[in-house]
């Protein structure tokens, strides 16, 4: 049984997605664990990253080594190999259909991983995945989800460090963001709670995000769905998400099924990077 000295996992729906990984890399001769790990990084990617996807990723803690585990970005099952596998692809070359893929009609000019957006409060500031700018000069934080929306919150933890609610202070209203500041002090006394959905970490990144936006703060929300039961109530809670920080957000939700689909239709990219993502992932 679920205890409350570790996050409840809904292994059935979590093995299932973790078990077609480790199929596939079967099928396609990459060696891993038992875990699912793979011994080095590129026999976890379509290709090896590109030189800025590279800094950016050997800097964050996805490719840090950890005691018991290898790094975090070496799993099949990996959310930073999945961007990366989808979308380090158009760094170097046009990403106007990953642009428009994504629902924005103008051309993306640049793109940058695991991009820091600083709060003005103590310690280290969110991250976001992915961070698109546009040809406008607008950009566009992504938060990228693979299995990990599988594991639900945590009961008896603190939703949000004290540093979030100085004495005296609201800092989202402060911000501009009346909504999101409600929707945080109600996670935080547990008048609302998500059990799947990483409302919080949403929430620091809307606050990073409106200290840095030239123009109205842009979230897109890009998650890999999963045919299950908590796959129904995770979609459920990010409408109640998107519902309660109303506009004052540019608040967007894409499936990455989505994405590929719409990539596929275009057909602007090479035969054999969509084929890796059918086979690898949507297959």
């Amino acid at each position: 049984m679920p205890t409350a000295f570790g996050p409840i996992v809904t292994l059935c729906a979590k093995k299932d997605l973790q078990r077609r990984q480790r199929r596939w890399a079967d099928a396609a001769g990459v060696a891993h664990d038992a875990g699912g790990y793979v011994p080095r990084l590129d026999e976890n990617l379509r290709r090896p990253l590109s030189g800025a996807a590279n800094s950016a990723f050997a800097a964050s803690p996805e490719l840090e080594r950890r005691r018991r585990q290898p790094p975090k970005m070496l799993a099949l099952h990996s959310s930073a190999a999945l961007v990366a596998n989808v979308i380090d692809y158009w760094t170097e070359r046009d990403a106007s259909p990953l642009a428009a893929a994504l629902g924005f009609a103008e051309p993306c000019r640049a793109i940058r991983f695991e991009a820091p957006f600083p709060t003005g409060l103590p310690g280290d500031p969110p991250t976001v995945d992915l961070l698109l700018e546009l040809a406008s000069g607008r950009r566009i934080a992504v938060e990228s989800k693979f299995s990990e929306w599988l594991t639900r919150r945590p009961r008896n933890k603190a939703v949000f460090k004290d540093k979030y609610f100085p004495p005296g202070r609201a800092v989202w209203a402060e911000r501009g963001l009346p909504r999101c500041q409600a929707l945080a002090e109600d996670l935080q006394a547990r008048v609302q709670r998500f059990k799947y959905l990483h409302a919080a970490q949403l929430l620091k990144q809307a606050l990073g995000l409106s200290a840095a936006a030239r123009d109205e703060p842009a979230l897109c929300y890009l998650y890999y769905d999963w045919p299950c039961r908590e796959g129904r109530m995770h979609r459920e809670e990010v409408e109640r998400f998107a519902g309660l920080i109303g506009d004052e957000l540019a608040f967007t939700v894409l499936t990455y099924q989505e994405i590929y689909r719409r990539l596929r239709e275009t057909r602007a990219a090479e035969p054999s990077y969509l084929e890796y993502l059918r086979a690898r992932y949507f297959s």
